[in-house]
């Protein structure tokens, strides 16, 4: 596996939603934030999948050893920003 990690900036007016898949983990960030995302990478095919909702909403899906992955916020932990969201 190899370590890698994977960066989402706000650069909009208004907040934006990324979802993380499958675990799930959901994160609200608001105009100028990073979402950064660290985690041991498949070593062969893509490190992940970005799947865009609409212009304000996005899911990811890692490739991997995900039970290491770490949320950093403008290079802050960001776990406790997360919330449960759940797909019908």
């Amino acid at each position: 596996m190899a370590r890698t990690q994977q960066t989402f900036v706000n650069d909009k007016d208004s907040p934006i939603y990324i979802s993380v898949e499958i675990r799930p983990e959901c994160f609200e960030l608001e105009p100028g934030e990073k979402l950064t995302l660290i985690w041991n990478a498949a070593e062969d095919g893509d490190a992940a999948q970005v799947n865009f909702i609409n212009d304000r909403e996005l899911v990811v899906w890692p490739e991997g050893d995900l039970d290491g992955m770490q949320f950093l916020i403008n290079g802050e932990p960001a776990r406790d920003r997360s919330w449960d969201f759940k797909h019908k």
